[in-house]
C-alpha cells in the first residue's frame, strides 16, 4: 500500500512540473495558428457576458471553464473537491486507544447524534421516499429543485464533516492493537436508535439498525433506503459478506466499512455510496470485491457526497446508469480504487434520441439541470493496476451543463472502451477530463465526440503522460471542438498511435462559430503515427472554417385547423426528439396552429427555465410565423409587441430576424436588443441591423462576440474599423 501511495505522489508531482511546459506547448500551437493565447479565453468571455452561473454550480467548475488548462491537473481538481475528512477516512490506519470498546462506541453513538441533529438543521423535511422512487425512473428537474430548496449547503457540508471525522476515529481506534470487540449477539437502543453487535459467526443483519458492528464471519446484510433523518452505519472486521437491497441515503447519513475479505455487495436498487442531501460512503480495506447496482450507485450524489472508496484487491463493478463516480446538481460523487487490477463497466439505459448508444453518464461523470440547476462534481480515481473500463454514452471523464465529469487513472495499462461523449468530454458549459499517468494503453470509441473534446463553450481535456498508446474513433475527437468549446489531447511520452474515420473532424480540428473560434489541439511526441480511414495520414495545416449555423428548418406539414385541448407544454416535450427527422404530422400542425392562434399565451405556457422546451419553442415559432396567413401575421405581431420584455425576447427577436414585422414593432425590438444584459441578444440585433456608428462603438467592448460581430458588420458596410482599435489576437487581421 505504501508503494502504491508512493508511486502516485511520485506521477502527481511529475503531472505539476509538466504543468507549466503543456500551457507553454498549447500556447505555441495557438501563436503557430495565429489565434494567439488569447483564444484560451474564448469559453470563459463568452460566459462571462451572458447570464450567470445557474444556482449550485461549483465554484470550481466557474473557474475552470475560464482556465481550461488548468483543467489538465486531475491531483488539483482532486485536492479542491474532495473533503480532507473524507481522504482520512479513506486511508484510515491502526488506532493506538487504550480505551475499552464500550467507552470507545458510547463516544461515537454521541458523535453520531451530533451529526445527525446538524443534518437535522441543514435539510428540511422533502418527498424524500418519492425521490427514493425517481432514482431508478429518472430523477426530474422539479424533484431536484425541491431538495435545493430543502438544503442549506453549508450546514449540509458541516454535518457531513462531522458524520466522516467521528468515523474515521472510531474505525481507527477500534483497530487499535489493545481493543477487542465483544462476541456477540447483542441489540440495545441508543440515542440514535437500536445499534446491534454481532457474532464471530455468520450473521443476518436487517435494515432497522441504525449502527452495526460485526467482528467477524461470512455475514449477510439486507440494506434498505435511509431517509428522515436516520443514521445507518455498519462496521464490519472481517468475512467474505454479502450487501444486498438498496443502500442511499436520502437526507440522511450513512456509512459501511468493511476491513477485510472477498466481498459481494448486489444491490436491487440504487445505492452502494448514494446521496441525496445527506452522504453515503462506502469503505473496503481489502480483499477482491464485486459491486453490482441499477442506477445511482457506487459513488453518485446529489446535494451532499457519495463515496465508494476500495484500499485494495482486484476488484469488478458494473452499474446500468448514473453512476462509479456521477453528481447532479450540489453533489460530489467519488469512486476511489487504490490498488488492483479492476473492471468497471457501464451498460447504460435506453437514449430517447437513439444515437449510438446507451445513456450512462459513469465512470467520472457530471450533469446540471438545463437550465435551472448548474451540475456537481464526479470522479473516478484508480491508484494503480491494469484496468479495464467499458462504458456507453457521456462517461470516462465526461461532463454536461456546468458540471465536471473526471477519470483519474495513476498507473498501469489500462484500456478505455465508450461511444460518444466520453474520454476527456463535455457539451454545454461543462468539463470532462480524462488523465492516465503512465501506461501502455488504449483508447476507443465506437462513435465520436470524445478523447478531449469540447462541445458548446466546454472543455473537454485527455492527458496521457507516458507510454505507448493507441487512440481511435470515427469522428468529431482527439483534440478537437465544437461550437466555441476547448478540446484537448496531450499525449506527452512515449510513441502513440492516432486513428480516426474518414473525413473525420480530428487532430485539433476545430470549426469557428458566433464568429469566435473554437479551440482544439494535438499534443504528442515525435514518430506519431496518424490513421484516416484504416491508411496513413496526418494532421491537416490549421485552416479557419465556420460552422454553419441554418436557420430553423421547417416541414412541410401545414397547420392543424383547430387546436386541441392538450396542454401548449406537453406538445413541445413530446415533438422535441423529433425535430431531428419528421415530426408527427398532426402533433406539428397542432403546435402552429396554437402558436398563430394564441401566441402569447402559448408562449407563456413555457417554462423559461427549461432548456429543452425553450430551444423547441426557438425551433418551431418561425415556422409558424412562415405559415400565418398575412391576417394571422397580423395578429401574431400585435402579440408579440406586448412580450418585448418577457424572458422570450431571444426566441422573438430570432424569428422576426427571419420574417420581419411591420417598421414600428422592429423598432421596439431593436430597442429591446440593444439595451438588454446578455451580449448575445445585443449581438443579434447590431448583426442585424446595425449603423457604422454602432458597430464602431461596439468594438469598444469587452464582449468579444459582440466585436466580432461589430466588426463583421462594418466589412458589410463597407467601412474599414479604427487602426487604434483593441482586439483579442484572434479577430486582428493577418
Amino acid at each position: 500500500m505504501r508503494r502504491t501511495a508512493l508511486a502516485f505522489a511520485l506521477c502527481a508531482a511529475a503531472a505539476a512540473l509538466h504543468a507549466q511546459p503543456l500551457r507553454e506547448r498549447v500556447a505555441a500551437t495557438l501563436e503557430s495558428r495565429g489565434l494567439g493565447r488569447d483564444a484560451l479565453g474564448v469559453v470563459g468571455n463568452v460566459l462571462r457576458h451572458e447570464a450567470p452561473p445557474p444556482p449550485a454550480t461549483p465554484p470550481l467548475v466557474v473557474e475552470l471553464l475560464a482556465d481550461p488548462l488548468a483543467a489538465a491537473d486531475a491531483a488539483a481538481i482532486f485536492r479542491r473537491a474532495v473533503p480532507t475528512e473524507l481522504v482520512e477516512l479513506a486511508n484510515v490506519g491502526v488506532g493506538r486507544s487504550r480505551e475499552s470498546f464500550e467507552r470507545l462506541l458510547e463516544r461515537y453513538i454521541a458523535e453520531l447524534a451530533e451529526a445527525r441533529a446538524a443534518l437535522a438543521a441543514a435539510v428540511q423535511p422533502f418527498d424524500e421516499a418519492g425521490f427514493v422512487r425517481a432514482l431508478s425512473e429518472g430523477v426530474t428537474a422539479e424533484r431536484v429543485q425541491a431538495v435545493a430548496e430543502a438544503t442549506d449547503r453549508a450546514g449540509l457540508d458541516r454535518a457531513i464533516a462531522q458524520f466522516l471525522r467521528a468515523t474515521a476515529r472510531f474505525v481507527r481506534e477500534l483497530r487499535s492493537p489493545g481493543v477487542r470487540v465483544p462476541d456477540g449477539p447483542r441489540r440495545f437502543d441508543s440515542p440514535i436508535g437500536a445499534v446491534v453487535i454481532g457474532s464471530r459467526g455468520a450473521d443476518r443483519h436487517g435494515p432497522d439498525a441504525a449502527l452495526i458492528i460485526d467482528p467477524g464471519g461470512d455475514d449477510v446484510y439486507e440494506r434498505a433506503p435511509a431517509t428522515a433523518g436516520a443514521v445507518s452505519v455498519i462496521i464490519d472486521l472481517a468475512g467474505n459478506d454479502q450487501y444486498g437491497g438498496s443502500d442511499v441515503a436520502v437526507r440522511a447519513l450513512s456509512a459501511i466499512v468493511d476491513l477485510a475479505g472477498d466481498d459481494r455487495y448486489a444491490m436491487s436498487g440504487p445505492g452502494l455510496g448514494a446521496a441525496v442531501a445527506g452522504a453515503s460512503v462506502l469503505v473496503d480495506l481489502d480483499g477482491d470485491d464485486s459491486y453490482e447496482a441499477s442506477t445511482f450507485a457506487q459513488g453518485a450524489a446529489a446535494f451532499g457526497l457519495g463515496a465508494l472508496v476500495e484500499r485494495r484487491g482486484n476488484d469488478r463493478y458494473r452499474v446500468q446508469a448514473f453512476g462509479q463516480g456521477y453528481a447532479v446538481s450540489g453533489g460530489l460523487g467519488l469512486l476511489w480504487d487504490q490498488a488492483g487490477n479492476d473492471t468497471y463497466l457501464g451498460e447504460g439505459l435506453p437514449d430517447p434520441y437513439q444515437r449510438e448508444g446507451r445513456l450512462g453518464f459513469t465512470q467520472g461523470a457530471a450533469s446540471g439541470l438545463r437550465t435551472p440547476l448548474g451540475g456537481g462534481i464526479g470522479i473516478l480515481r484508480d491508484d494503480a493496476g491494469d484496468d479495464s473500463y467499458d462504458a456507453q454514452m457521456f462517461a470516462q471523464g465526461a461532463g454536461y451543463y456546468y458540471g465536471l465529469g473526471v477519470l483519474w487513472d495513476g498507473g498501469g495499462n489500462d484500456r478505455y472502451r465508450a461511444v460518444r461523449y466520453a474520454q476527456g468530454s463535455a457539451a454545454h458549459q461543462a468539463l470532462g477530463v480524462l488523465r492516465d499517468e503512465t501506461g501502455d494503453d488504449r483508447y476507443e470509441l465506437a462513435a465520436g465526440i470524445g478523447q478531449g473534446t469540447g462541445q458548446d463553450l466546454a472543455v473537454g481535456v485527455l492527458v496521457d503522460g507516458a507510454g505507448d498508446d493507441r487512440y481511435r474513433t470515427l469522428y468529431d475527437a482527439q483534440g478537437t471542438a465544437l461550437a466555441n468549446g476547448f478540446g484537448l489531447l496531450a499525449d506527452l511520452g512515449g510513441n502513440a498511435q492516432f486513428a480516426a474515420g474518414e473525413g473525420a473532424r480530428a487532430w485539433g480540428e476545430a470549426r469557428w462559430m458566433r464568429r469566435l473560434p473554437s479551440v482544439g489541439v494535438l499534443l504528442h511526441e515525435p514518430g506519431a503515427r496518424f490513421l484516416r480511414g484504416g491508411k496513413s495520414a496526418g494532421p491537416a495545416p490549421y485552416r479557419i472554417e465556420h460552422e454553419t449555423e441554418a436557420p430553423p428548418r421547417c416541414p412541410k406539414i401545414a397547420p392543424a385547423p383547430e387546436a386541441a385541448a392538450a396542454p401548449f407544454w406537453t406538445l413541445l416535450a413530446k415533438v422535441s426528439p423529433q425535430l431531428y427527422a419528421e415530426p408527427e404530422p398532426a402533433l406539428y400542425g397542432d403546435i402552429l396552429r396554437r402558436l398563430i392562434e394564441r401566441t402569447a399565451a402559448s408562449m407563456a405556457e413555457v417554462p423559461p427555465g427549461n432548456f429543452v422546451l425553450l430551444y423547441t419553442l426557438g425551433e418551431v415559432f418561425p415556422c409558424a410565423l412562415a405559415a400565418a396567413t398575412p391576417g394571422e401575421a397580423e395578429r401574431m405581431w400585435q402579440a408579440i409587441d406586448g412580450m418585448l420584455g418577457s424572458p422570450y425576447l431571444g426566441v422573438i427577436g430570432e424569428a422576426l430576424r427571419l420574417h420581419p414585422g411591420p417598421p414600428a414593432l422592429m423598432a421596439r425590438l431593436r430597442a429591446a436588443l440593444d439595451t438588454h444584459r446578455h451580449c448575445a441578444l445585443r449581438t443579434l440585433s447590431l448583426a442585424t441591423w446595425g449603423s457604422a456608428d454602432e458597430a464602431r462603438a461596439a468594438l469598444g467592448s469587452s464582449c468579444w462576440r459582440l466585436q466580432a460581430a461589430a466588426l463583421e458588420r462594418l466589412s458589410t458596410l463597407g467601412v474599414a474599423p479604427p487602426a487604434d482599435v483593441s482586439l483579442p489576437k484572434f479577430l486582428k487581421p493577418q
